[in-house]
């Protein structure tokens, strides 16, 4: 039967500093190791020329010398294991920014393809609206009124525009107006709708509305 190793997935943060305390440890075993060493070179001569409590000593030495090779080995391969899964976890963490900045850029492909689709429908009305408004123009002055004129609606509807692109990144591409002398088109049409309804009421005997 085969053993699958399961690796917990854990944050670079976490992985990092179990690196860190694993090689920590075997910082400690190599001082501990060279301490031994520095022992048993001290016991040695004495432990092989007969004296029993130096060889007793030295045996020790010895057993734990061997012991702590094995735990030296034993660390070299947790070490080793916990560096791959720090690369992993960076590995993991570098592809979630990526699939998160992915996930971004198509929201905002989305985003600028509905704000283009969006200014497109803004010019085309403008341009109706524009167009509608000449032609209302042009028929309130052929039935005997020069009020509004078309030099009226050239000017009141150029700064109208001027004075909405001055908010856009196009306002430096056009010339700038002051906020005194900007205008918007429902505030003079308005007035220019009244102003013909004042002007028909008074036609018709005062008081009757127009239809």
């Amino acid at each position: 039967m085969t053993t699958k190793t399961i690796t917990k997935k854990v944050n670079v943060t976490d992985a990092q500093k179990i690196l860190e305390q694993l090689e920590a440890r075997k910082a400690e075993l190599i001082a501990a190791r060279a301490s031994d060493e520095t022992d048993m070179a001290a016991v040695s001569y004495e432990a092989h020329t007969g004296d029993q409590k130096s060889a007793a000593k030295l045996e020790t030495l010895q057993e734990r010398a061997i012991k702590r090779d094995v735990e030296a080995k034993n660390l070299d391969s947790a070490i080793a294991e916990a560096k791959r899964r720090v690369a992993a976890a960076r590995d993991a963490e570098r592809q979630a920014g990526e699939a998160r900045v992915a996930s971004e850029l198509a929201e905002l492909a989305q985003m600028m393809r509905e704000a283009g689709a969006k200014c497109d429908k803004a010019l085309k009305l403008l341009a109706e609206g524009s167009d509608e408004l000449r032609k209302i123009v042009q028929a309130i002055n052929a039935r005997g009124r020069g009020n509004p004129s078309a030099s009226q609606l050239q000017a009141l509807g150029s700064r109208a525009i001027l004075g909405m692109i001055i908010n856009s990144p196009y306002a430096k591409d056009f010339q700038h107006i002051s906020p005194a002398e900007r205008k918007n088109f429902a505030t003079f049409t308005e007035a220019w709708a009244s102003m013909v309804e004042r002007a028909v009421n008074q036609k018709l005997g005062g008081d009757e509305k127009v239809a």
